[in-house]
């Protein structure tokens, strides 16, 4: 079509037809309308009520049973594991982190079903432990971890097929006998394995111009030093005194006297290289074999071997201390620091006898203890 046949028919040339252009706008229109015509027709009833989605999905969520039941409902149950759990240093953790979701569970007892269905997972293996105590770069030295390896070496455990669950409760991890929250407040340490993993690091003395730390020596500084002398030199103040973070600041420390405590590394079982450490069949009939008289059935390991095998009382060894150099006797001055339990005893009285004190009784000089 030429420019003249478009100027006499009433169109300019270049631009779309009016009719054209209304059918376009009015496929547009239509398709706008039957989407808002399907989106009505599909739109919930309680949509916008509260939001930007359905009012009524509260409810529905809220209707629905909760695959994690919470600690609170296995107590309704086990109550005396609750009542372990409750007090120990795995107060914090849900019984599902280990067991695995309840709903199953709780539903077949509900239902007074046969005990099979619906069985929690209750062996727990290595691996399921390592999930949060495998030691690990990112993880914090008061975070209890361990190297595997390295743990059962140190324990004398001879099966690497050992499940943790051979010394260790899940329920009440260190046997303590007081609930966490009771136990007393203590500022936050700093070891050294926070920044050196490789324990032959941790032997060297400090370089200068290294930062400063807060360790256990710096206040009891006594008590290190004699435990470096007694059988448990190897053993780090944490083995024992568990250190628990609550803040940035502080945490609590645990002084367990709790025989069940110690029988962790010195009970005898089938899995543990004899030799390696000190092992006793049980601590009733380690008692019963060791005991002078009734009296003395109701001594835990402390009374007898804490002075001897780990470290003197702190008021003793302080006051040892303090001692004026006329107070030791020529003897004593002379003798030479072997470190040897019969040559390294202290020139103190922690039983009271020279204050009118009654000295607490020992075992017969017949009988060894053990750890």
């Amino acid at each position: 079509m030429s420019h003249d046949d478009s100027e006499a028919n009433g169109k300019r040339p270049g631009f779309l037809s009016t009719a054209y252009s209304r059918r376009l706008f009015g496929l547009l229109f239509v398709a706008l309308a039957v989407a808002f015509g399907v989106r009505a027709a599909l739109k919930p009833a309680t949509y916008g009520q509260y939001g930007s989605y359905r009012g009524a999905a509260i409810e529905d969520e809220r209707s629905r049973t909760p695959a994690l039941q919470g600690k609170a409902t296995c107590a309704k149950c086990h109550a005396s594991e609750f009542d372990k759990h409750d007090k120990d240093v795995h107060l914090n953790v849900e019984c599902e982190s280990c067991h695995g979701p309840g709903k199953a569970h709780v539903q077949a007892r509900e239902a007074k079903a046969p005990a099979t269905q619906g069985k929690l997972f209750t062996e727990l293996g290595p691996d399921q432990c390592l999930r949060c105590h495998r030691k690990t770069a990112a993880r914090p030295a008061l975070h209890p971890t361990i190297d595997r390896t390295e743990h059962y070496a140190f324990r004398g455990v001879n099966d690497p097929a050992t499940p943790c669950q051979s010394c260790h409760s899940p329920h009440e991890p260190l046997f303590l006998e007081r609930k966490v929250t009771d136990a007393r407040m203590h500022p936050l340490i700093h070891p050294c394995a926070d920044c050196h993993l490789d324990r032959e690091t941790l032997k060297k003395p400090l370089p200068a111009g290294h930062v400063v730390t807060f360790q256990c020596q710096d206040c009891h500084k006594e008590i290190a030093k004699d435990a470096a002398t007694k059988k448990h030199t190897g053993v780090d103040c944490s083995t024992c005194h568990i250190f628990r973070k609550d803040s940035d600041f502080s945490g609590r420390i645990f002084k367990n006297g709790n025989p069940r405590f110690c029988l962790m590394c010195h009970e005898k079982k089938p899995f543990k290289t004899q030799g390696k450490i000190p092992l006793i069949e049980g601590f009733k009939q380690h008692v019963e074999e060791m005991a002078a008289d009734e009296s003395e059935k109701t001594k835990r390991c402390a009374d007898c071997h804490l002075e001897e095998k780990i470290h003197g009382h702190q008021d003793a060894l302080r006051a040892a201390a303090l001692q004026p150099p006329a107070a030791v006797s020529p003897t004593d001055a002379k003798a030479p620091e072997t470190g040897d339990d019969k040559s390294d005893k202290l020139a103190v009285d922690p039983a009271g006898t020279k204050a009118g004190g009654k000295a607490a009784p020992t075992a017969p000089a017949t009988k060894e203890a053990t750890p």
